[in-house]
C-alpha cells in the first residue's frame, strides 16, 4: 500500500503545473541515464552539448545531446523511494526511448573485485522478504527468510497484478547485448552479466553477503535499480542498470569514489554505441 500510494502521489505532482510542464522539446524522445550522485552524474553531465538544467520538485535533470541524440542525465537522489519518484518525474517530463539507471555498488560475488562492471541481466528487492518464526529468547537466523514472489504495479487499469518472474525484473536483452559488446575494450575490469540486489541498507558483515550470493545469485547491491526497472515495466520502457563495484567486503576493498566515473566513461561508450542503433 505504501507502494501505491507514493505511485498516485508522485503522479499528482507529475500533473501539476507548478511541478512539472518543463517544457522541454525534443523531436525524438531522449535517452534517460540516472545516477544517485554527484560523483555519478558529473561527468556525464559535462559531456552534453549545449546542456538545459531543470527542477522538477526536489529532483534535478540535465538535457543535452551525445553524438547528436538527446539525452537527459537524471540525478535521482540516493535509496529506492528517491529513485522511484525520479523515474516517475523523468519518464512523465521527458518521455524517453529508454532508461539506463547507472552508477556505483558493493560486491557480492567473490569472483568480483572493485572496477568490474556488472550489467542487470536481472534485478530484485533485497526489502521484500519475510522471516520464518523464533519465539522470545531463540535468537535471529538472518538465513531463515522467504523472498516474497509478489510485486504490485500501479498499471494502467489501476489494478494489483502479481509479477509472474517471481522476485526478479529483467532488463532489456538488446540494451544488454549493446553493453556487453563492450566488454572487450574495458581495461578497468571485467564486465559481466548478473544480478543487482536494491535496498535502503549497506551490507558489510561477509557471511550475511555470502547467503545473499549463493541463496538468490546477487552479484553486488546498491539502492535505486530495482526502483528504476519497476517503474519502467509499469510504463513498458526498455531499462537497463549498469552499476561498478566501488567497494567489496568479501575482499576488504574500501569505497572508491572515482569509481563512479570510471562507470560514467564505460557508460558514455555505451550511449554512443546505443544512439548508433537507433538514430
Amino acid at each position: 500500500m505504501k507502494r501505491k500510494f507514493l505511485l498516485v502521489f508522485v503522479c499528482l505532482l507529475c500533473s501539476c503545473s507548478a511541478f512539472a510542464n518543463v517544457e522541454y522539446k525534443s523531436d525524438v524522445p531522449p535517452i534517460l541515464v540516472q545516477g544517485a550522485m554527484i560523483v555519478e552524474t558529473d561527468f556525464l553531465i559535462s559531456s552534453l552539448e549545449s546542456p538545459v538544467s531543470y527542477k522538477i520538485r526536489e529532483w534535478d535533470f540535465t538535457a543535452g545531446k551525445i553524438d547528436g541524440y538527446p539525452v537527459v542525465i537524471s540525478k535521482t537522489e540516493s535509496g529506492v523511494i528517491n529513485a522511484t519518484a525520479a523515474t516517475i518525474l523523468g519518464i512523465e517530463n521527458f518521455k524517453p526511448v529508454a532508461v539506463i539507471n547507472q552508477g556505483t555498488a558493493g560486491g557480492h560475488d567473490p569472483k568480483l573485485h572493485t572496477g568490474d562492471i556488472v550489467l542487470s541481466e536481472k534485478t530484485f528487492s533485497g526489502s521484500s522478504w519475510r522471516s520464518g518464526y523464533k519465539a522470545e529468547g531463540e535468537g535471529v537466523d538472518y538465513k531463515n527468510i522467504e523472498m516474497l514472489s509478489k510485486d504490485f504495479y500501479y498499471d494502467g487499469e489501476k489494478r494489483e497484478r502479481e509479477n509472474e518472474d517471481g522476485i526478479y525484473l529483467y532488463s532489456d536483452k538488446n540494451l544488454i547485448a549493446i553493453a556487453e559488446s563492450l566488454k572487450d575494450s574495458y581495461t578497468e575490469g571485467k564486465v559481466i552479466k548478473g544480478v543487482i540486489l536494491t535496498a535502503d541498507s549497506w551490507e558489510s558483515q561477509v557471511d550475511r553477503i555470502l547467503f545473499l550470493h549463493e541463496k538468490f545469485g546477487s552479484s553486488c547491491e546498491e539502492m535505486e535499480n530495482y526502483a528504476a526497472a519497476s517503474i519502467c515495466q509499469d510504463y513498458d520502457i526498455p531499462f537497463l542498470g549498469i552499476r561498478i563495484l566501488s567497494n567489496t567486503a568479501l575482499h576488504q576493498e574500501n569505497f572508491k569514489p572515482e569509481t563512479g566515473l570510471t562507470c560514467q566513461k564505460f557508460v558514455l561508450e555505451f550511449l554512443r554505441e546505443y544512439i548508433k542503433t537507433i538514430k
